[in-house]
């Protein structure tokens, strides 16, 4: 059996694939969406281990639209 993805952009296309189900001519299986997880406050603690000094002075390139 071949397996292939539409994404469905109109209801009409969307009724005529359920149409066809319902002549046993093609399965339809959905795929829901992953539930996203939840981000925890933290989580990103001691990823950065080392700012430069000089990380808040202007950049060399723009010296001359300041």
């Amino acid at each position: 059996m071949e397996t292939y993805t539409i994404t469905i952009l109109e209801p009409k296309a969307e009724k005529l694939l359920d149409d066809l189900a319902d002549l046993n001519l093609i399965k339809v299986q959905k795929n829901e969406k992953p539930e996203k997880k939840k981000r925890k406050f933290g989580s990103m603690k001691n990823l950065v281990v080392r700012i430069a000094d000089d990380f808040d002075e202007p950049l060399e390139d723009f010296k001359e639209y300041m």
